[in-house]
Parts: C-alpha cells; sequence; structure tokens
C-alpha cells in the first residue's frame, strides 16, 4: 500500500495577496505552541491560513509536514504512512520506521528531532478516526517542545485541548480570527474584481458574507461577472452559487438526523436547546445542537456559555429558502411551535413574528389577543397595530383584546371615531364570549376595567379633563395593584385634568401616588407617559428641578427602548425642549423640536403637542423669523381644529396674537384672534369651573383689549386671573398676568405700580428659572426691569441675582443717561425698531398720533403704543423730549 502523493503535498491555492496583520500577529505564538487547534466552518480560510504559517516557519528553518486528511487518509495505518512519508521528504530520517511499528515507536522517534522541531499540519481532521486523534493527542504531550502540530478541521474534534489550554500551550484559532475584517475585504475585493468598488457594494458584500472568506470570493466573483456598475447587489443565500456550495459541502454530507435538525431550526433566528427542543419535538435536541456547534456547520455562538446560537446568514437563507419553496406546511407547523414556545418564555415579539411567519391570519389573531397587555406594558403597541392591520374585520372582531389594543393605538393617533368602533366591538365580543363561556365571570369584570380605561384615555384624547377628572380616580381606586401599567396611564391623565382645572389643592397626593406607581413591578414603560404628564404638572407648580429629573428619566428610557427620534421619545421630548426653551437653552430646545415635532402624533396628547409647536413657533420668532412663527402656530391650529383639541386652539392663538401684537400687526392680531373662535361672552374673567384653555383665551383678549387703550377693563380682568391662579397654586400663571398687568400699568402712566408688578414676577420666576417668558414680552418688560434695579440689586437674595441676570440678557444696546430730573429715574435698553423711527419722524413733523394712524394704517391706540416704548428707549417722557433726544444721537436728522 503507497501513499497517495497529494497527502502529503501542501495545496495550490489560488492566492490574492492580502496583507492579514491579525494572522501574522500569531505566527509567533503558533511557533512557540506544542498544539494549535484551528476552528471553522467550511471556506473560512483555515487551509490559507496554515499556508501562510507554514511559509513563515519554514523561512525560520523549521521542516514542515503537511498531511490532508481529505486526499488519503482513511485509517491509522494510511495516516503513519503518510507521516513517514512526509517526514522522510523533509528530511528527517524516519526511514527506519513503518506502519507496523509500535505507537511508542513512533513517539520516540517524532520527539527525538528536538533540534529541527517540525512542524505537523493536519488539515481536514473533522475527517479522521478516533485512533488517529488518540495517536496525534498521545504525540503532543509526549513530544513536549520538540515540535509543534498544527490541526485544522471544521469543528472541535477528540483532541484533549483543556490540559493544554491549562499549561499556556495551546493556541486556538476560531471564525473571529479568520474573518476578514472591512480593510482586509476591501483589499481582497478590489484586487479579485480588478478595479475600483464603490463603498456601498463593498458595504454590502462584507455585511452579506459576514467576513466569511469563500462567500467574499464567490461575491467579487458575481459582482465581476453581472454587478459591475449596478449598486445595492444584494446577496442572499438562495444564489445557486451559494446554495450548491452548502448542500454540497455541509447540508448534504449530514445524516438524516442532523439534516432534519437543520432544516427545521432554520426558522430560528436565535437557537437554544429550549426553542430547538419546543420546534423540533425533539427532548434530545440539546446533543443535536451541541453536535452541530462542534461540526461547524455554519453555527456561531452569541454568547461565551454557548447557551444561545445562530446560523450564519447566508447558509440560514439557503436552508429555510428550500423548506418554504419544498414543505411549507412543515414550515408553518414550525413557525407555530415556536410562537407558542416564545410565548411562554415572554418573548413576546418573537412570538408574535413567528406567529405571522406561521401564514394563519386565525393563529396570529389569536396569539395577539394573548400577548396583546404584555405587548402593550412592553412598549410594542405600535407593533400590534402593524400586524392587526393585515387582518380582515370577520378574524378581528372575536378577539376582544386585540381590539381595544387596537383601540388604544387609534387613540393616540387621535382618531376618536376608529377608536370607538374598536371599543364598541371589543365589549360585543367579550359578551359574546360570556355567553359560550369561553370567559369568566371574573375575566369579564376585569376585561370591563380595561374597557373603562380606553373610554378615559379617549376622554383625555379629546382633551375632555373633566370627564376625565370625575372618572380617573374611582377607577384607579378599583385597580388596585395589580394593574401597573393601567395605573400609571391613568394616573398621568388625571394629573394632566387636575392641572388644566387647576385643582392642585391635590397635587401632594397624586405626587405621593406617582412615586407609589412608579416602583410597582411592570410599569417601566408606562413610567414614560407618567413622568411625562407629572412633568408639565410640576412645571406649572414651579417645580422645575423634580420636573427635570422625570423628564430626564423617561427621555432617556424612551430612547433606550424604542431609540432615537421614535413617537413614544417624543411624550417626554417636547416638555423637556420647552423647559430647556424656558431656561434659554435654546440650542438644546431646537434641536429636541426638530427631532421630535414631525413624530409628535405618533403618540402624544394635547400637552405634548402644545409644548412642540409653542417652543419651535417662538424660536423662530426669536431669530426674526415671523412669518415662519406664523406658519408653524398655523399648523398646529389646523391640527387642533382636526382632531377637536380646543386647548390646543386656544393656546395656538393666543401665541399668535403675541407674536402678532409685538410686531405691531395689531389688526392682524385681532383677526387670529376672532378666527379662534374664543366664544367670550363679556369679559373672561374665571368662572367657577375655569380652565387652562379659558386662561389662553383670556390673555390674547387681554393683548386686543391692551392695543385698543381699554385699560381698565383689561387691569380688572388680569387682577381677577392672578387672583385666582395665586390661590390655585399655578405660578407659572401667575408670572405671566404679573406681567401683563405691568404692561397694563405702564399704558396707564403708573410705572410704580409696573415696577412692582415686575419684581413680584421676578421672585415668583426665581425659583423655578424662567428667563425666557420675560425675554419673550420685549422692551417694555426690559425697561421695567432695568428701573427697578437701577440702583443696583442687593444682591443678597436669589431674586436679586436673578433679575441681575435678566437685565444682562435683555439689554439690547447701551445705557442712555438721562439729564432729565424727574421723580422717577428712568433706563434705556434695545434700539429703535425701523417702524419706531418712522413714528418719530412723523412726531418731529408735529403730526398727531391720529394723523400718523392714517398714514401708516394703524389705529391711534397702537401709535400710543409704539410712542411707549419710545419713551422708554429713550429715556424720556414727554414727545419733544423724545425728538430732541432722538436727534442727539443721530436717529433723526
Amino acid at each position: 500500500m503507497s501513499v497517495v502523493p497529494t497527502t502529503i503535498l501542501p495545496p495550490r491555492v489560488t492566492r490574492t495577496l492580502v496583507h492579514r496583520p491579525a494572522l501574522e500577529a500569531l505566527t509567533g505564538k503558533i511557533a512557540q505552541s506544542r498544539l494549535t487547534a484551528v476552528s471553522a466552518p467550511a471556506g473560512s480560510g483555515k487551509t490559507t491560513a496554515m499556508l501562510f504559517w507554514a511559509d513563515l516557519l519554514k523561512e525560520q528553518g523549521r521542516p514542515v509536514l503537511w498531511l490532508a486528511a481529505r486526499a488519503g487518509i482513511e485509517s491509522k495505518r494510511s495516516f503513519l504512512m503518510a507521516l513517514q512519508a512526509a517526514g522522510v521528504a523533509a528530511g528527517l530520517g524516519w526511514d527506519g520506521l513503518n506502519e507496523d511499528a509500535a505507537d511508542m515507536d513512533w513517539l520516540r522517534m517524532i520527539a527525538s528531532n528536538e533540534t529541527a522541531r517540525p512542524v505537523i499540519v493536519v488539515d481536514d481532521a473533522q475527517l479522521l478516526g478516533e485512533p488517529v486523534l488518540d495517536f496525534l493527542g498521545q504525540l503532543s504531550a509526549s513530544a513536549r517542545d520538540a515540535l509543534t502540530i498544527i490541526v485544522a478541521s471544521r469543528g472541535t474534534v477528540g483532541l484533549p485541548l483543556a490540559r493544554m489550554r491549562a499549561l499556556g500551550f495551546l493556541v486556538e484559532v476560531g471564525n473571529g480570527e479568520l474573518a476578514f475584517t472591512l480593510a482586509e475585504a476591501t483589499e481582497l475585493v478590489s484586487r479579485s474584481v480588478g478595479g475600483p468598488i464603490d463603498a456601498q457594494t463593498l458595504q454590502d458584500i462584507v455585511r452579506d458574507t459576514q467576513g466569511w472568506v469563500s462567500g467574499i470570493v464567490m461575491a467579487c466573483d458575481l459582482y465581476r461577472r453581472e454587478g459591475m456598475g449596478k449598486s445595492n447587489m444584494r446577496l442572499t443565500g438562495l444564489r445557486p452559487e451559494f446554495a450548491e456550495y452548502f448542500h454540497e459541502e455541509v447540508v448534504g454530507q449530514q445524516t438524516d438526523d442532523v439534516r432534519r435538525f437543520l432544516v427545521d431550526t432554520s426558522i430560528l433566528d436565535e437557537l437554544t436547546p429550549s426553542a430547538c427542543a419546543a420546534v423540533t419535538g425533539d427532548e434530545n435536541a440539546r446533543k443535536v445542537l451541541d453536535q452541530v456547534f462542534r461540526q461547524g456547520l455554519f453555527l456561531h455562538a452569541i454568547d461565551q456559555e454557548h447557551s444561545r446560537y445562530s446560523y450564519h446568514r447566508l447558509f440560514r437563507e439557503m436552508v429555510l429558502g428550500r423548506l418554504m419553496d419544498r414543505a411549507p406546511a412543515r414550515a408553518a407547523v414550525m413557525h407555530r411551535r415556536a410562537s407558542e414556545h416564545f410565548a411562554a418564555e415572554g418573548q413576546f415579539l418573537r412570538a408574535i413574528e413567528h406567529a405571522r411567519l406561521s401564514g394563519s391570519q386565525d393563529f396570529l389573531a389569536e396569539q395577539l389577543d394573548r400577548l396583546a397587555d404584555p405587548l402593550i406594558y412592553s412598549g410594542y403597541l405600535y407593533r400590534i397595530d402593524e400586524l392587526g392591520a393585515e387582518l380582515p374585520w370577520p378574524v378581528l372582531s372575536g378577539h376582544p383584546n386585540l381590539l381595544l389594543a387596537l383601540a388604544w393605538r387609534r387613540i393616540r393617533q387621535l382618531s376618536f371615531a376608529s377608536a370607538e368602533r374598536l371599543i364598541a366591538a371589543a365589549s360585543a365580543a367579550c359578551g359574546t364570549q360570556v355567553a359560550c363561556g369561553v370567559l369568566s365571570d371574573h375575566e369579564a369584570a376585569e376585561f370591563a376595567l380595561t374597557i373603562r380605561h380606553r373610554q378615559v384615555m379617549l376622554h383625555a384624547a379629546r382633551d375632555d379633563m373633566v370627564s376625565v377628572e370625575a372618572e380617573a380616580e374611582a377607577l384607579l381606586g378599583e385597580l388596585g395593584d395589580g394593574h401597573a401599567y393601567l395605573s400609571c396611564t391613568l394616573l398621568a391623565q388625571l394629573m394632566s385634568a387636575r392641572r388644566e382645572l387647576y385643582h392642585f389643592g391635590d397635587m401632594l397626593k397624586l405626587e405621593a401616588e406617582t412615586r407609589v406607581a412608579l416602583s410597582r413591578p411592570g410599569s417601566d414603560f408606562a413610567s414614560i407617559a407618567l413622568k411625562a404628564s407629572v412633568a408639565p404638572s410640576l412645571m406649572a407648580q414651579g417645580k422645575t428641578q423634580m420636573a427635570r429629573r422625570f423628564l430626564d428619566e423617561a427621555f432617556a428610557l424612551a430612547r433606550q427602548l424604542h431609540g432615537d427620534g421614535s413617537g413614544v421619545a417624543a411624550l417626554p421630548a417636547l416638555p423637556l425642549a420647552e423647559m430647556l426653551y424656558d431656561a434659554n437653552d435654546i440650542d438644546a430646545a431646537a434641536e429636541l423640536t426638530a427631532s421630535y415635532l414631525p413624530v409628535v402624533r405618533q403618540w402624544a396628547f394635547a400637552d405634548q403637542m402644545a409644548s412642540g409647536y409653542l417652543v419651535t413657533a417662538r424660536l423662530r420668532a426669536a431669530r426674526g423669523d415671523l412669518a415662519g412663527a406664523l406658519s408653524i402656530l398655523n399648523d398646529a391650529h389646523l391640527v387642533a381644529i382636526e382632531c377637536g383639541l380646543m386647548r390646543l386652539r386656544s393656546i395656538v392663538v393666543a401665541e399668535e396674537v403675541r407674536l402678532l401684537e409685538k410686531a405691531g400687526h395689531v389688526e392682524a392680531a385681532e383677526r387670529h384672534f376672532l378666527a379662534g373662535d374664543p366664544q367670550i361672552d363679556g369679559e373672561p374673567v374665571p368662572t367657577l369651573r375655569p380652565t387652562r384653555r379659558n386662561e389662553s383665551i383670556a390673555i390674547a383678549w387681554l393683548r386686543i383689549e391692551m392695543q385698543h387703550h381699554r385699560l381698565a377693563r383689561a387691569r380688572k380682568v388680569a387682577h381677577r386671573w392672578l387672583e385666582f391662579v395665586k390661590r390655585s397654586g399655578a405660578i407659572r400663571s401667575a408670572v405671566t398676568f404679573e406681567l401683563l398687568l405691568a404692561e397694563i400699568a405702564v399704558l396707564q402712566g403708573n410705572r410704580s405700580e409696573a415696577r412692582r408688578a415686575v419684581r413680584a414676577a421676578v421672585e415668583m420666576a426665581e425659583p423655578a428659572g424662567w428667563v425666557r417668558i420675560f425675554i419673550d414680552e420685549g422692551e417694555v418688560i426690559s425697561t421695567l426691569l432695568t428701573e427697578a434695579y437701577a440702583h443696583g440689586p442687593d444682591l443678597e437674595t436669589p431674586a436679586d441675582r436673578f433679575a441681575v441676570k435678566l437685565v444682562s440678557l435683555m439689554r439690547g444696546g447701551p445705557r442712555i443717561e438721562s439729564d432729565e430730573t424727574e421723580d422717577d429715574e428712568f433706563g434705556l435698553t434695545g434700539r429703535l425698531a425701523n417702524r419706531e423711527v418712522d413714528i418719530l419722524t412723523m412726531v418731529g413733523g408735529g403730526l398727531r398720533n391720529r394723523e400718523i394712524g392714517d398714514r401708516l394704517g394703524l389705529t391711534e391706540g397702537t401709535v400710543k403704543w409704539y410712542m411707549q416704548q419710545i419713551y422708554d428707549k429713550l429715556g424720556v417722557r414727554r414727545r419733544p423730549q423724545a425728538v430732541q433726544r432722538a436727534r442727539q444721537l443721530g436717529i433723526l436728522p
């Protein structure tokens, strides 16, 4: 019996020289090792790597013996014959040995070559029998440092590696070391295709092949043949080139049991022993899974404990593709089994994904109905909606939990009619199931609580806070501690209702209940909405530190669960943007609104939409883009009308009026006010049950009245509101009305009262750090702040220090000292606007206010308003003094 020549000859491979730093760095360790185990699936570049190391070791003067098990080694006898022939060819003087010699003779002879220190390379060791592997194990142990053995296989082989590993004499090379990096793949692809390749195609090849060397080579060949000049060349395991390779090299060589296991488990994107057992129906699946991994059948361990695995993507696509093509009914059964297994394991997304892939609409509806609550509580309501949309109504209508889940999604999307229809259908389906005995009386009672929850949420979405307050608290008491998600969402809307209705008296109790709700198991996702809803209530009371903490926590969790830019993250992001804007952190506020206003309607209610639209409009106005600001508010107005959100509409109108009034467009402001359908009967004083919508209407009304110089009634209404909001604990609202009263006092000529109002506003705003509320009111408030602190603040109180900060932020120009000797001292901040210069020019020409108004298309009251701003900026009290000062400063010729 002779040795097949190719058994001891290194193979000739088609080499495309690519520098592989990681493999080169291993050479020194391999040279010093007693055993190097190279284990990776077919086509991973094991042979090429060993040829690379063999060449480097030859250059160091070490004889290399190459043994290719695939080329003709069928037994221990043929292995020893090949080993002797390789040793003789390398000049080691092993002529006296033969295949019949005792193992000890072989071991003694090989170990005697300490000077030469041969390197024995064994390729395709997975084909060797147990006697050969036992011999190699004895050889590596007895020869010690007299030689180095390099063994390559597609999986693990029966060699005693533990002792070698413990002694530090073992080098292990796996798929991670053999896989090409992006830089290596780039070089290989560029050389293989013979020219440059666009970056996207290159990234696609590396991504699709996952660094698998033979895959990259086949992809390059495909690119040369059909992809040149094309983009997005998608590689799949169904391509004939890959499918044939996997079948010939892997699947076709397996036993029926292993082949069946590969096919059945190909539906799994992650393999665990329990999942494999559930899908295959075989309790011994763990043993087969370990066997598949040991054999290197394109199965990779995800964790170090080897408890989770995944197939190579291209290999899985090939096997799964053939399953779906040849046995779709079998695939459906596997998916149903997987869905039921993952549902029992609490992996709900995987469960419903396999239910979808089963192809059965009835089974998908059953699983969605069964898992609706845990999916909602985990934040996957959107996925229920996506899958539910694919089901016909006859299938949907018999699944009450699924119907209520879809109703919840429609409520969040402000689709009220659809939500009502789904709630009614859910109630009817529940009644049918009770009548048929499917649901017990207890289960029906629990379901009734969920229906009531959806009805309260529908009230909240419609901004009907009176109904929310009336129903939410009672339902909270009935739910108890067993419904963390429902309790959190109800509590969030109850807090919003209390804020809307100024019922801050029970807020401390609700804050305590909030802390309890947040500590309950299962409240993680619900805490996002709860904290996002509680924060505005805290902000309204001036408790900005706690509100900021809640919003930061909710925002971080939302991004962790659903990523940046998601609709869920918009819930805390937009109130946070409003808080940042109020604190004058303009850049951070702008970044949040730019990212989250576009997705606000996926999840948000009126509060979040109001925050997003208002901040965006104010940011544009602050940049001088009045038209852009009004455009944003117009979009918000349309949304409010579309969804019937009257509070949002009134908030938007109030902001439109403020911006237009500050810009001098009084008639436009009045048109916008009336277009908002304010429904005012008389003066908008706080009624027996005032709401924040009433407050917004009153603020807009006050601004219009001030422009028309109906100051007495404006002052009366503002005072009534100030007394009410102070009594209620709505601190931010109190600041707004104090500033409005200050402006009214200026128009009435009572600057002392105006300064007192500004001081009161500063004292209330300081703990919360509200800055923009002063800046956005413009020059009158700026001047009053300067006057109020003209003699220098005490600097001993936080309010005084806050006032200094405000003055420094609001000064738009240099201080102009006054030579006047009136009782009051006047400061100056800001430059004259073009319209103010025009009016002052006409005053210098002797025109009266009515005449100026006729020429400029303004009312007489508006001209008086502008004159007051001119007086404030120039630090004077009379028209002649204003003209004289303007000429001194070069403003007028």
